[in-house]
């Protein structure tokens, strides 16, 4: 992200699962996928890579694939608005109050119906969902008026992934005015859960006790969980700031066993 702009968060991946017999000789394969991790491509970096299953035996064979979040997008502007910009853009909009300020979401396209990650191949397949950030202010530089609303994938938190919304909070103990968007999201990870908990990760930069959010690490690194969409960058006037990498791919298999009773 160049001095001044604003973004928009990534899509969550997919979900799918599948129940299958094996016995003996069977064999099982996966791949995960890996998010985008092109971080000197600075305002849009693509689609992340998809995680998938094959089987083969117990006469059967089969594959199952999820596909990976569509990656955000930034703009660099110094005068227009958030609003306009992703707008003239083609991204799906909704207008608030005034033409300067409304929500869009990471949506292009024709009837706004791509970009949204699938699945195929289970017995339950569920699209990813997608994000969204709420301008309530004309000027980019203004951080503390825009609401980013993240979408988690499904099965995890919610059945159909829930709404993680938060502010970028700057300026303070442990960010700079480039803000702390990945912090506001893990935070409120947390308390999305019936055993809430608090916390985070902690970096400094060159300050020795604050956090930046300059440098290009910040888009190799996924501090999100599997799954979730990159947190978007928001800069101030000559400061560069980056966006988070999203979380990667993650396959999860479960053996249950069958037993047999013997009765003499």
């Amino acid at each position: 992200m160049c001095c001044c702009g604003f973004g928009l968060p990534g899509n969550p991946g997919a979900y799918s699962s599948k129940t299958v017999s094996v016995t003996v000789g069977c064999c099982i394969r996966g791949n995960v996928g890996l998010s985008c991790g092109n971080s000197d491509d600075l305002c849009y970096r693509g689609r992340s890579e998809s995680t998938g299953i094959c089987w083969q035996g117990n006469g059967t064979t089969g594959c199952m694939c999820a596909e990976g979040g569509q990656g955000g997008y930034s703009y660099c502007s110094t005068t227009p608005s958030a609003y306009c910009c992703f707008t003239a853009g083609g991204f799906c909009t909704t207008k608030c109050a005034g033409d300067n300020c409304g929500i869009v979401c990471n949506y292009r396209g024709p009837g706004c119906a791509i970009h949204q990650a699938q699945a195929y191949g289970g017995d339950c397949n569920m699209a990813g969902g997608f994000s969204c950030v709420s301008f309530f202010g004309c000027l980019p530089s203004c951080p503390c008026a825009f609401w980013y609303h993240m979408r988690t994938p499904p099965k995890q938190y919610a059945d159909c992934g829930a709404w993680i919304t938060y502010t970028n909070d700057v300026d303070n103990g442990a960010y700079n005015w480039s803000g702390g968007s990945v912090y506001g999201y893990i935070h409120t990870l947390g308390l999305t859960s019936r055993n809430p908990t608090m916390g985070g990760n902690y970096s400094a930069c060159w300050t020795g006790n604050r956090y930046c959010g300059c440098y290009n690490m910040n888009g190799c690194i996924a501090f999100v969980p599997p799954g979730h969409g990159g947190p978007p960058p928001h800069p101030c006037p000559d400061v560069r700031d980056h966006a988070y990498r999203g979380g990667h791919g993650i396959i999860r298999i479960k053996y249950i066993g069958t037993g047999y009773l013997g009765l003499n």
